[in-house]
């Protein structure tokens, strides 16, 4: 695991609880079907809260997937970034959002907030039963989310390079 690149996509996320485990499921292909340039730091950052500080920085931009509750329909695709994430994000939400939330205000203050965040969310479907399998209704956004998480990268000045 390298700190040095200046774009980290981060994937968060429970893969034992349904769509809980949507960011991890996601920056596993884009890892696994893509090739980028300049090169990213693409993270299976689980449910790991603070032992992700290293990755944010200053000089980073984020690119932050989850499953986030936007009370909205399940399977909706919505983008926040930089302060509308903290603003939006609440423990209740997900089991790992209080650490998600912890991890950003630490970053705060100690001067390691990213020079951009942006959190790509999908409202999850079900994420109350152990089941490594995502529910029908993410799986058939899943390519919306990768086309979402690639958009945003190309915005960034990434190309992304199908392999």
């Amino acid at each position: 695991m390298s700190y040095n690149s200046e774009v980290v996509v981060l994937g968060l996320g429970n893969i034992l609880m349904e769509d809980e485990g949507i960011g991890v499921h996601a920056v596993r292909y884009l890892e696994e079907n893509y090739q980028f340039q300049p090169e990213i730091e693409i993270v299976d950052g689980g449910t790991s809260g603070l032992d992700l500080l290293p990755f944010f920085g200053p000089e980073k931009s984020i690119l932050i997937v989850d499953a986030v509750n936007f009370d909205l329909e399940p399977g909706t695709v919505g983008v926040l970034e930089d302060d509308a994430i903290l603003a939006q994000l609440d423990p209740k939400i997900s089991m790992h959002h209080l650490g998600l939330s912890d991890l950003i205000s630490v970053a705060e203050l100690i001067d390691r907030k990213a020079k951009r965040m942006t959190l790509l969310g999908i409202q999850p479907k079900s994420m109350e039963n152990l089941d490594l399998e995502m529910t029908d209704t993410i799986k058939a956004v899943f390519n919306k989310v990768i086309e979402n998480a690639l958009r945003i990268l190309q915005e960034w000045g990434i190309q992304a390079t199908k392999n």
